[in-house]
């Protein structure tokens, strides 16, 4: 059976877990393009790599030394999409440049279009992520219009599908402990979601 068909048939519980962020930025005349380019600016500042440096900016076919030609290409775009992909278990990828642009490719499949994009890892938080830019045009030129759907839901599941694939299915004892880091959270978690769920169907029965 094929590797993706066994992910879709896992159990949500075992799906390895990923927190997938998007803003659209929409550029307003030449404030909007300078916005652009210091957003790149920003997500290659100093301490984002594990050495302490600078973070390598980088797409589908190596790094980038120079992101003015990205600035440039932007320059007429009147949007970008701006994503934060963050694996609960980055730390166990052995390669997270390669697992962006593995779920790179599979956002073009999905879109039917080649994107223009770069991004970067950072490093200098609890918890490793990555920062990707996309132009807001697609192959042809046009205005790159994406469904709400798909950038809230669809993506996510998408890296969710990919980092199972690549570490395997969510073992007992990492379910355990990924519910024990939960307890002192001041969020609506898993275990609440599981607490809720349990309480509706004890009050329906």
């Amino acid at each position: 059976m094929h590797a993706l068909q066994r992910t879709q048939r896992l159990s949500q519980m075992r799906m390895r877990r990923v927190v997938v962020k998007v803003h659209i930025a929409r550029a307003n005349g030449g404030i909007g393009i300078r916005a652009y380019g210091r957003h790149l600016e920003y997500i290659q500042r100093d301490g984002v790599d594990r050495g302490g440096e600078g973070g390598e900016l980088y797409s589908r076919d190596g790094e980038i030394s120079d992101v003015r030609s990205f600035v440039e290409r932007s320059r007429d775009d009147r949007h970008q999409f701006r994503i934060i992909v963050s694996p609960e278990d980055a730390h166990a990828l052995s390669d997270m440049k390669a697992s962006t642009r593995a779920l790179m490719n599979q956002m073009e499949r999905d879109l039917g279009t080649r994107l223009d994009w770069v991004a970067v890892d950072h490093h200098n938080t609890g918890h490793s992520h990555t920062h990707i830019v996309v132009r807001g045009k697609d192959a042809h030129g046009a205005d790159l219009v994406i469904a709400r759907n798909y950038l809230t839901k669809g993506l996510r599941a998408r890296a969710e599908e990919g980092l199972t694939q690549e570490l395997g299915p969510r073992r007992d004892v990492e379910i355990a402990q990924a519910r024990y880091r939960e307890v002192p959270q001041d969020r609506f978690t898993s275990l609440d979601r599981a607490l809720a769920k349990r309480s509706i169907v004890g009050w329906s029965a």
